[in-house]
């Protein structure tokens, strides 16, 4: 089931590259308009210089010569305007302007500066402004003042930005598109895993299904083994579960039929043949015996993955001692124990005695009723030895092979 509020890795991916892809765009775009700005700033104030200069060479008899200038002026002057400022030291303070130049300083009172030298004017637009003040003589300061039509350069600025944002919606669209299409096409083989591993979680398993190894990228292929590595332990444990499961009915079943049957006995004939009670008694608690064994086994089985074994020092051989007694009651064969008189091991002490007791009935059920079974126990310098001998037939060769 979809958690509530989670997005897929298609809408995360495309969402990361809508803001990544308009937040590069504004980058560009100011960087693109301050640079183009920047140089073409540069040039106006290269070109007003240029035109200072031929208007100095063009200063004579303490006024320029507005013709002359025209003739020399290295750049077209139309939308340009041109104030001379002559101050004597003992004469009237003169002013000359090129044609226009008065009628556009009229409103002088409402520009105001943006920048260093660039000017706005209502209803005229942007200019940029040169001034520079000289000494003519000892007695006369001239100064030039040049405004320059810098609405050529809005006009460029206005196609840049248009550019921009017609590159920038386009690049967008497409830009979303594919990412889109691109997201959908590395998620695809997670969402068919996806939906394979909800079929098999839903299904009836036989435990050998496994998912899609998918080769599209390195992780997907991973994430596939990694899946059908932990399918294979799961299913390889529920089928160790199953078998034992099987054969602990198998093994019960003896013994419940063999309480059933000596009950029946005792019900019917117990009055009439009391002799028959001490041999169906026995019998009765002998197979009870294993029934509680299996069923010990199969409750440990049960808690195998939530236990942590603890593991201490205990007597081996008052443990074997035990064990010996109370399973010489129930078999034939008769029981022999060797070794030294008190061995202490460092382990389990449940385990180990529920390892001697499968070991017991083993050797039990597969030796000769008047064979002899021996316990014994050898001890070396880090170690402990229990083992379990008895005088069956053993398992054949072939047989061997099969149970590795």
């Amino acid at each position: 089931m979809a958690a509530k509020g989670l997005q897929s890795n298609t809408r995360l991916i495309t969402r990361a590259y809508a803001t990544l892809l308009v937040t590069l765009m504004i980058v560009i775009s100011f960087a693109t308009i301050s640079v183009v700005g920047i140089h073409l700033v540069r040039s106006k104030q290269a070109t007003a210089n240029q035109l200072i200069s031929t208007l100095e060479n063009s200063f004579s008899d303490y006024k320029p010569d507005w013709d002359y200038w025209r003739d020399t002026a290295p750049v077209n002057v139309h939308n340009t305007f041109v104030r001379v400022k002559v101050v004597h030291a003992d004469k009237p303070n003169r002013r000359y302007y090129l044609r226009g130049t008065a009628d556009f300083l009229a409103d002088q009172w409402e520009s105001w500066p943006l920048l260093h030298n660039i000017q706005y004017r209502p209803d005229q637009g942007l200019f940029y402004h040169e001034s520079v003040r000289e000494r003519y003589n000892k007695k006369t300061w001239v100064t030039y003042d040049v405004w320059l039509s810098l609405n050529n350069i809005i006009e460029l600025f206005k196609l840049i930005l248009v550019i921009v944002i017609s590159t920038t919606l386009l690049g967008f669209v497409v830009g979303i598109w594919l990412i889109s299409w691109l997201a959908k096409r590395i998620n695809k083989p997670l969402e068919e895993l996806t939906a394979d591993s909800q079929q098999i979680a839903t299904s009836d398993t036989d435990y050998h299904q496994e998912l899609p190894v998918f080769n599209s990228s390195r992780e997907v292929h991973d994430l596939s083994l990694a899946f059908n590595h932990l399918l294979r332990s799961l299913n390889d444990r529920i089928r160790r579960d199953h078998q034992f499961v099987s054969d602990a009915s198998h093994e019960l079943r003896t013994p419940l039929a063999a309480i059933r049957g000596h009950s029946e006995l005792l019900r019917r004939h117990a009055k009439q043949h009391p002799e028959i009670i001490p041999d169906s008694v026995a019998m009765i608690a002998s197979e009870t015996l294993k029934m509680q064994h299996l069923i010990e086994s199969l409750l440990q089985l049960s808690r195998m993955d939530h236990t942590t074994f603890k593991l201490a020092d205990f007597d081996l051989t008052a443990m074997v001692h035990q064990v010996t007694a109370t399973f010489q009651e129930q078999i034939p064969q008769e029981l022999l124990k060797q070794g030294p008189a008190q061995v202490t091991a460092y382990a389990n002490n449940e385990q180990v005695e529920q390892i001697l007791v499968a070991l017991l009935e083993n050797a039990s059920k597969y030796a000769p009723q008047n064979s002899t079974i021996t316990v014994k126990i050898r001890t070396t310098t880090d170690w402990v030895d229990l083992s379990v001998c008895d005088q069956g037939c053993g398992v054949s060769d072939d047989d061997k092979e099969k149970n590795l």
